[in-house]
């Protein structure tokens, strides 16, 4: 029975790892409030990043991601445009948004509370936002280990000097981003 078991854990793919971010398996989009009616929603179509995972030391954990301002899609070209301009994101100016965690906490199964320097159009602030595991898994053509994890949270715009319409552009903004990293 003993063997058996050795056998089953050595079988296990090692998720404890260091792990890269698959941009074709990760979305950032976001939503604000337009004129105080509907919402207008977009999204970063350009990420990447770093991941240390291990599951038994949450403490350990970190994450590094890297989102190209200028891939800001909403699915209207005059829109994109102004988003890249420095009513907004000054993509020429600041052309990159970042996150940089500072500290991982297991709130549960699965579920983080992870602090971290957020910079959007040039200005640093720290959040605390909520993280929950999707899944983890192993690649069935790489062989590699795989992580999933998902983060619902709220910022104010104007806390990253965004502060173009008043009125007409809603200031919180909810991120939704959902990330897959494969072992590297």
């Amino acid at each position: 029975m003993t063997r058996t078991l050795l056998l089953a854990a050595l079988a296990l793919p090692a998720f404890a790892a260091d792990y890269t971010v698959d941009d074709d398996h990760t979305f950032a989009l976001f939503r604000v409030q337009h004129m105080g009616a509907g919402f207008t929603w977009g999204r970063f179509d350009a990420i990447a990043g770093d991941v240390s995972y291990d599951p038994a030391n949450p403490a350990a954990n970190k994450v590094s991601i890297t989102i190209q301002a200028g891939s800001v899609s909403v699915g209207v070209p005059k829109m994109e445009e102004h988003l890249k301009s420095n009513d907004f994101f000054d993509v020429k100016q600041f052309p990159t948004l970042t996150f940089v965690s500072k500290s991982f906490a297991k709130k549960g199964e699965g579920a983080y509370e992870v602090v971290g320097d957020l910079t959007i159009a040039g200005k640093t602030k720290a959040v605390t936002v909520p993280v929950t595991r999707t899944g983890i898994s192993t690649h069935a053509f790489t062989k590699k280990p795989l992580v999933g994890f998902e983060s619902v949270f709220e910022i104010n715009r104007n806390d990253f000097g965004i502060k173009y319409g008043p009125g007409a552009v809603g200031d919180t903004v909810r991120i939704t981003f959902a990330l897959e990293a494969i072992g590297k």
